[in-house]
C-alpha cells in the first residue's frame, strides 16, 4: 500500500455528499448483526435501574458509580437512535420513553438532571451534553414535547451556572440551537464554550488536555466542524485537519487506533506497541463520527478507507461475540480485557455509533448517489429504490438492483485504494474502472430495474509496521486485519512470539481465514501453516510477527 495524504487538505471536491434521512437505509449482514447484539444487550441485559437510573433518583454527595459518572445520557442518546432507524422496533421505543421520562422526572425546579446531592461533579456536564443531544434528537424526530422542554430547561440551567466546556457540550448547545433557533444558547456557544478557540487556546481552558487526549480533540473538531459547515467558517476544519495528518501520518495503527500508553491509554502516540491501554473504544467511534461528518465536505475516498479500517477491525473487536461485553481498549498485539461495568464512556459511546451506521452506507450529492460502504442493505427514497447484496468485507462481489422511475443522476461506486483491478457491469455493458482510491462514475436515467455487477478482488498482503513493529509483518486483505489466535494453532512451546511468518510463500484462503506459512523458532525451527484470523475476532492474540523474505510495502493509513 502506498503512503497517502487525503486530498480532503488540498483541492475542491467535485461532489459535496449529505446524508439521507434517518429511516431511510436497512441494513443487513455484518453490521446488522452488531445492530442486533447491541439492541439485545440493552433491552434484555442490562440492569438499567441499578447502573444508571437508581443514581438520578437517589443524588449522593459522593456517588457510588464508577468514576462518578454514568453514560446516562450516551446510553439514551443510543436508544434514540436505534429509534430514529427503526431499530429494536416497539420495544426499544417503549424503552425510550420510559427511561426517558423517569429521568426527567428526576429535573430539579432549576433544570439541573445530576447524580450528584449538592456540588457538581467533575463529568457533571459530560453526562449533560449527550442527554442534551438525545432529548433534542427524542424532539427532532419523535415530537415529544416534555423532551424539548427538558433540554431548554437544563441549558438555561448550564448557562445561569456559567458551565465550564467538557466533551459533547459543544454539539449539544449547536443541535439545541439549530433546533429552537434561541440566540442565548448560540451566544453561550461562541462566548461560554469558545467554538471560534484554536486548539491552542482550547488546551488552556479544558480540564483534559486536548492537545495529547484522542477522544477530546476528536469531540472538539466535530463540534468546529459543525458550526463551520453551517457558518461557512472553514478555517474551523484546521483541528480536523490536522486529525487527519496524524491518522494518516504515522498515529494510526494496523486496526485504526490512535491511542496508547503504559498507565493511561487515551493519548496519541506513535510508539506502536499495541499492548495494555491501546486503542480506546471511544477514539475509535469519534473517528467514525468526525469522517462520517468531513464526508460532507469533500468526496476523497480515503476517508471511508480509514472509516471502514477502524469499523471492521477496531470498533467491532470492541463487542463481544455474543454482544454481552465490551472493551475499553482494544489493543493490537495481545488480546485485551472485557470493561467491568456497563457504564462509563466507552461502552456507551460504542453503542451510539453502532445506530449511527446506516447514515454511512449510502451518501447523496446533487444529482449523484454514492455507494460508500458496501454492506448488505437497502436504500427506499423518493421513488428511488437501491438492493444491494454482498458479503463484503469479507468478499469484494458486489451486486446492485436500481429501481428507478425515471430520475438522471450519477452513481458513484467507491474504490478503495487496496483494490488495484475493479470491474463493473452495468445493466450487462463492461464499464471501464480505475485502480483505487477513487469513485466509478455511471452517469444515465435509472428506469425500471437495472442490475450493476461490481467486483473488488481482494488480495492477501503483508505489510510492515512502524516504530516499535519495525521489521514485523501484519496480514491484511481488503479492509481487513488477520491474526493469530493461539488456542487454535498447535504451537509447541505454547508461545506465538515464536512464531516467524515466511512472506514468499503463498498463503491459503480457508473458511475460518487463512493458513499463512510460518516457522516456530524452536530448536527443530519447526515449520508450520499458521491459522490467522479476523481481527475483530474476541480470541484474538497477536497482529504483528517477525517475518523472512522480501521488504514489504507499508500500511495504506501510515
Amino acid at each position: 500500500m502506498l503512503h497517502q495524504q487525503p486530498a480532503f487538505l488540498t483541492r475542491a471536491p467535485k461532489y459535496r455528499f449529505s446524508h439521507f434521512p434517518a429511516g431511510s437505509v436497512t441494513v443487513g449482514g455484518e453490521i446488522g448483526h452488531h445492530l442486533d447484539l447491541t439492541v439485545n444487550k440493552i433491552l434484555h441485559h442490562t440492569d438499567v435501574e441499578d447502573s444508571f437510573a437508581k443514581h438520578y433518583a437517589h443524588r449522593l454527595e459522593h456517588p457510588t458509580v464508577p468514576g462518578g459518572f454514568t453514560g446516562y445520557g450516551l446510553l439514551l442518546d443510543a436508544v434514540v437512535k436505534a429509534c430514529m432507524h427503526g431499530i429494536g422496533g416497539e420495544e426499544m421505543r417503549l424503552f425510550k420513553e420510559k427511561h426517558i421520562d423517569e429521568l426527567l422526572a428526576t429535573q430539579t425546579p432549576d433544570g439541573r438532571i445530576t447524580i450528584f446531592a449538592d456540588k457538581a461533579g467533575l463529568w457533571e456536564n459530560h453526562d449533560q451534553a449527550y442527554l442534551l443531544q438525545a432529548l433534542v434528537l427524542d424532539y427532532t424526530y419523535f415530537h415529544r414535547q416534555n423532551s424539548l422542554d427538558g433540554a431548554r430547561k437544563l441549558t438555561n440551567y448550564l448557562i445561569s451556572h456559567k458551565t465550564t466546556i467538557n466533551l459533547g457540550l459543544e454539539t449539544a448547545f449547536f443541535m439545541l440551537w439549530k433546533l429552537t433557533g434561541d440566540q442565548t444558547i448560540l451566544d453561550y456557544l461562541e462566548q461560554g464554550l469558545h467554538i471560534h478557540a484554536t486548539m491552542e487556546e482550547y488546551d488552556h481552558i479544558i480540564i483534559v488536555n486536548t492537545t495529547q487526549h484522542v477522544y477530546t480533540w476528536l469531540a472538539r473538531a466535530l463540534a468546529q466542524a459543525q458550526y463551520a459547515q453551517e457558518f461557512h467558517e472553514m478555517e474551523l476544519l484546521e483541528p480536523s485537519k490536522e486529525a487527519l495528518r496524524r491518522l494518516f501520518g504515522g498515529y494510526a495503527s494496523i486496526s485504526g487506533t490512535c491511542t496508547g500508553g503504559i498507565k493511561w491509554g487515551e493519548f496519541w502516540t506513535k510508539s506502536q506497541v499495541g499492548l495494555g491501554q491501546w486503542g480506546e473504544t471511544c477514539v475509535s467511534a469519534y473517528w467514525l463520527r468526525l469522517l462520517a461528518k468531513l464526508s460532507e465536505f469533500t468526496d476523497e475516498p480515503l476517508l471511508s478507507d480509514a472509516f471502514e479500517r477502524i469499523l471492521y477491525n477496531a470498533f467491532f473487536a470492541a463487542q463481544s461475540e455474543d454482544g454481552l461485553h465490551q472493551r475499553y481498549f482494544t489493543p493490537f498485539n495481545e488480546p485485551g480485557e472485557w470493561y467491568a461495568h456497563d457504564t462509563y464512556c466507552c461502552p456507551n459511546n460504542l453503542r451510539r455509533m453502532m445506530f449511527e451506521l446506516p447514515d454511512s452506507i449510502f451518501l447523496k450529492a446533487d444529482n449523484a448517489v454514492a455507494v460508500n460502504l458496501y454492506h448488505e442493505a437497502t436504500l427506499n427514497q423518493d421513488g428511488l429504490r437501491i438492493q444491494m447484496h454482498t458479503a463484503y468485507p469479507q468478499d469484494g462481489n458486489v451486486s446492485l438492483e436500481i429501481e428507478g422511475n425515471g430520475q438522471e443522476f450519477d452513481l458513484l461506486l467507491r474504490i478503495p485504494i487496496w483494490c488495484q483491478s475493479p470491474s463493473l457491469v452495468v445493466d450487462g455493458e463492461t464499464v471501464p474502472v480505475k485502480a483505487g482510491p477513487g469513485w466509478a462514475a455511471v452517469h444515465r436515467v435509472w428506469a425500471g430495474t437495472v442490475p450493476v455487477q461490481l467486483k473488488l478482488p481482494m488480495v492477501p498482503c503483508f505489510v510492515e509496521g512502524l516504530n516499535a513493529q519495525i521489521e514485523r509483518a501484519a496480514l491484511i486483505c481488503g479492509p481487513l486485519v488477520y491474526a493469530v489466535e493461539q488456542s487454535r494453532n498447535p504451537l509447541n512451546n505454547g508461545n506465538v512470539e515464536a512464531l516467524t511468518i515466511q512472506t514468499e510463500q503463498p498463503v491459503v484462503r480457508t473458511d475460518e481465514g487463512f493458513r499463512v506459512p510460518c516457522i516456530i523458532e524452536d530448536c527443530y525451527h519447526t515449520k508450520l501453516d499458521c491459522l490467522f484470523t479476523r481481527f475483530c475476532s474476541e480470541h484474538r492474540t497477536q497482529t504483528y510477527f517477525p517475518y523472512a523474505g522480501k521488504t514489504l510495502p507499508q500500511d495504506f493509513l501510515f
